[in-house]
Order: C-alpha cells, then structure tokens, then sequence
C-alpha cells in the first residue's frame, strides 16, 4: 500500500487544478495585475501578469494570422530569454505545441529533434537560424529579433481555441537509454498539477530562481509554480557556480535548486543573509546534508523528480530527523508507487526493485514510440522509470541506483547509448562502450573505451572530431581509451559493470582536455 504525503492547497490553488495553462494566465493576470511575473537578470526585461498575458495574447494573434493552427507543432530553439516564455505561452494558447530544442544541439540533432516531433514551425535566435534552414518551410520561421519584436505589436485577436486539461502542450525531448532522444508528451494538467502541488509544498515562493535551461523542463515548471502563488520568475543566463550566492541575496530568493557544491562556495556574510529557507535537494551525499543546512541556515529536502513522472516523491519538512539519511520521502498527492522486480512482480517492504509511478498529471507517452511505451508503462498505468529503490512498509523510499544507462555531466543526461551509436558508424571501429566516470566539478565526466577494427590506424584525434560533427559538445567524450576486446555477458552484450568497477584513469586513458580537440 502506498502512502502520500498530506498537503494543504488554497483556495486558489484547488481551482486551479481545474484550468488550462491559458485559463490559469488569465486568473493570474485578473488576480495580481499589477505583480511582477519575469524578471530576465541579464537583460533587465520584467512584465507583471497583466503585461504577459498582454504579451502572450499578441504573440498568438500573430502567429494565427501568419497560419499557426491548433494541433501544429512548433520548435522553440532558444536561450533563456524573454521571447521563450512568451512563444512557449502563445504556442500553447493557439492550441498547438510546444517542441522545446536545445540550442547547443549540432544541425544533426536539431534535424532529428524536429523531425521526429513532425514540427512545422520554429522560433529561433537571431545566430541559430542556420541550425534550422530547410527543416521547416521558410514562411514558418520566426526569428528572435525584429520580426518576434512586431509580434508583440499585432494587435490581439479573440482566442479561437479551447483547450482540455489532457491535451498535449508540450513535447518535451529527453535523452534515451536506447539510442536517440524521445519527446514525451505533456499535457495542461501536467504543468498545472507541477505547478500547484510545489507552490503549496514551498509556501507560495514569490521570487524564485530560474538558472536552468528554459530548453529543459525546469524552468517551465518554475515559470507554473510561480503561475499557481502569484509570485515572481527570475531567469538568469544559465548555472553559474560562481554567481549563484549573489542572486539569492541579491533578488531576494525564496526558492532554488540548491546542491552541495554550495559548501565549495569560500565563506562570506552573504551565507547568512539568504531568504532562501526552504529548497529542494536530490541525492547528494547524506554527510553533506547536514552541514548544507546548517552552514546558509535552511532546511533542504529530497525532492524525486522527471520529465515522464512530474514530481514524485518529497521528504517532509517536519522530518530533521531525516537529514543525512538518504531518503526519498514519500508520495505527492497526485502519485502512487510501487516497486518490482525484473518480472513485473512487486516485491516486499525494504526489498530492492524498479520505482514505479502512477496518476495524474504524468506524461501520456514517448512521442512515435509505441515499442518503448509498451515497455516501460505496464497494466494500470504504471510507470516504470528505470531507478532502483528500497521501499518500507509505510511507504518511505531510499535510492538505491539506475537501471538505465545514462550519464550525468554538469546537470546533463546524457544517453551512453547515443554517443555510442555515433562513434559506432565510424567505419574503423569494431566495438564501443560509453561510461560515466566520476568528475569533482561535473559530476561525471563521458569516457569512451572503443575497439579498432584489425589494421585501423583511427586515432583519438578523429573520433573526437568525428563526435564534435554529430553530438552537442557536453555528450563528447572527456576520456577515451582504446582496447584490444571488451568484456561481454553471457548473453553476448558488453559487461559495463565489469567497465565502471575498473580504474577509470588508467595509464591507456587519453583526457581530450589535453589535446587540440578539447570538447569542452
């Protein structure tokens, strides 16, 4: 039996589990007209909530009057900046949906993103159009710049769509286990439920900080948090170590993703002058916890989380007793769990197995993945996300590890599987296994150990500018090691366990740092 967490919602947060995203801008902007919204660090652009449903309104009248129709799909291929809230915002009005891209993707990626999400439209930065051309009719391109720029002054037309709470808004690409990025589908009661369940959990947080990538889903289920408590979005350029202590200060921060590279921070009067009193933490290690809290006077609290499942988990804030312990927490209100094993079995209290989830507000599925989402969602609705858990009888949950083969560098996934598919089609190499390798300032680092073909003079040097040609530049490898064989399984498949439990430095290993083809 699965047992949730009790969280008191307001009034208004109860009736905005009712809304569309569209309904619920318009009550922000009826309820705090005259409340700051956006707050862009690095531009200084603000709007309250009157001015961005103004902005919004306009945006989507023009892009109806240019042929957007309900049902388009449209890529979003840009920075943290002002025009990406309001495309994402006007796509969604207009009845048609959002396909977020990442800007540091090369023209491969960015030709298979949008292909694969059948996109007919795109907004771009002014300096990465050409990572678009040709992927979409020309007349369908709308730059950041003069053109977005006389959007804004169209004048606003009568919506023309209505929307339901399960339609998809967004298709949202994260990187896969099995090879390419798979898009999944969200819906208005995905953000909604995001939105309301983690303003009540933080006490309506009326200025938060937004140093993610508006590109990743993050930022947009910040931009609902603040939607649900009227409060304010502050979005930087992106994660900055470095900076981040001066905008909590400075900003007046009552909510942002903290880690324990904070403690790395040198001390200064600025650690006791946060507002920041109540943060979310995922998985850092347990003997860093405590001191974290202790160190910028906060409570910090495991918050499980992903694309596919939305929030998860949480521990509650009345539990100290938990800090250090490593725990999960348990169930948000919209969720159930369960955990199984390899058979699909649901295994008993404290044993291990693969966390699933299910409920409202999650994903509807992989975008044109009918094989994968026959996989991974089981009868009832269930989830399967590939993390390995420990499960008590009241419903507490402990990480234990991942099934799936991912890396995770500088807040990136990374799919071993698709750096491997890439450096696989060199015609020289025989054999390849991608791995992450523990990094102190990244997390983990991408290492490749690849096996040459008899008589291959292939060297690091080409297979590093190989990956540049085809992979964003945080998935080329940082290590990368040439062996005679690889271990395999029985089953004929490369044992990476036997990989990842050897010295990953070994003498072989080349660090492309040090070379001419540095990848990052």
């Amino acid at each position: 039996m699965t047992t949730q967490l009790s969280v008191d919602l307001t009034p208004y947060q109860r009736a905005m589990l009712e809304l569309t995203i569209p309904e619920a801008l318009d009550r922000a902007a009826r309820t705090w007209p005259d409340r700051p919204a956006l707050h862009f660090l690095e531009s200084g652009e603000r709007l309250t909530w009157s001015q961005l449903r103004g902005a919004v309104a306009r945006v989507r009248s023009a892009l109806e009057a240019l042929g957007l129709r309900a049902g388009d799909k449209v890529g979003i291929l840009l920075r943290n900046q002002l025009e990406f809230p309001l495309a994402w915002l006007a796509v969604i009005e207009a009845g048609a949906v959002a396909v977020p891209v990442n800007p540091r993707y090369t023209r491969r990626e960015v030709e298979f993103v949008l292909g694969d999400a059948e996109a007919t439209w795109i907004v771009v930065a002014e300096d990465l159009v050409e990572l678009a051309a040709g992927v979409v009719p020309a007349g369908n391109v709308v730059v950041a710049g003069p053109r977005f720029s006389e959007l804004l002054d169209h004048a606003e037309t009568p919506r023309r769509h209505r929307a339901q709470r399960r339609d998809v808004v967004n298709i949202q690409f994260t990187s896969g286990t099995t090879g390419l990025p798979k898009g999944c589908l969200l819906t208005h009661e995905y953000w909604v439920e995001i939105g309301v369940y983690a303003a009540a959990l933080f006490d309506d947080p009326q200025h938060v900080l937004a140093d993610h990538p508006f590109y990743y889903m993050q930022n947009q289920s910040y931009f609902a948090k603040v939607l649900a408590g009227g409060g304010q979005l502050h979005v930087t350029p992106g994660l900055s170590r470095r900076r981040f202590l001066g905008w909590l200060v400075e900003h007046d921060i009552d909510y942002a993703w903290i880690d324990e590279g904070m403690l790395d921070l040198e001390p200064s009067e600025l650690d006791g002058r946060l507002a920041l009193k109540k943060a979310p933490i995922a998985a850092i290690p347990p003997e860093l916890h405590r001191p974290l809290e202790e160190r910028f006077g906060l409570m910090a609290r495991d918050l499980y989380g992903s694309t596919e499942v939305g929030m998860g988990t949480f521990v509650p804030w009345e539990r100290a007793d938990l800090v250090g312990s490593g725990s999960m927490g348990w169930c948000v209100p919209n969720r159930e769990s369960k955990v199984i094993d390899e058979a699909g079995a649901e295994v008993s209290p404290g044993a291990v197995g693969e966390l699933c989830f299910r409920g409202s507000g999650m994903m509807l599925g992989y975008h044109n993945r009918p094989e994968v989402n026959a996989e991974l969602f089981g009868p009832g609705g269930w989830f399967r996300t590939g993390d390995l858990v420990r499960k008590t009888a009241d419903g507490e949950h402990f990480f234990v590890g991942r099934t799936r083969d991912m890396v995770r560098r500088s807040g990136e996934n990374i799919s071993a599987a698709e750096v491997e598919l890439h450096i696989q089609a060199m015609p020289d190499v025989l054999e390849v296994a991608v791995i992450g390798v523990p990094d102190p300032d990244r997390e983990e680092e991408v290492k490749a150990l690849v096996v040459r073909k008899p008589g291959s003079g292939l060297t690091v040097e080409t297979i590093i500018e190989w990956c540049h040609e085809g992979l964003a530049r945080f998935k080329v490898p940082r290590y990368l090691e040439f062996r005679d064989e690889l271990p395999h399984t029985d089953s004929g498949k490369i044992a990476k366990s036997v990989l990842k439990a050897e010295d990953p430095f070994t003498g072989s290993v080349v660090d492309v740092r040090a070379l001419a083809v540095d990848p990052a």
